[in-house]
């Protein structure tokens, strides 16, 4: 973690991803095994204007994405 962003490293590229600070949150919910409900349930309580069906969008966006950097396994 740098602030409130955690920078993740790739060993086998040689590549840095930066994530925001609500990938970052996502990143660190990650720790565990989570379903994609339990994750849009975490992210809606942290950000309580959040709508489920707009929280569930954008996880799903960043979940491919960290899997398109094979930084995430299927």
């Amino acid at each position: 973690m740098v602030g409130d962003r955690a920078v993740l490293y790739h060993r086998p590229s040689g590549k840095a991803l930066v994530l925001n600070p609500t990938g970052s949150f996502i990143w660190s919910q990650l720790r565990e095994s989570r379903t994609l409900d339990q994750l849009v349930a975490a992210l809606c309580a942290q950000h309580a204007s959040l709508a489920e069906d707009a929280a569930r969008r954008d996880i799903e966006v960043f979940l491919a994405e960290l899997k398109s950097h094979n930084l995430l396994a299927e």
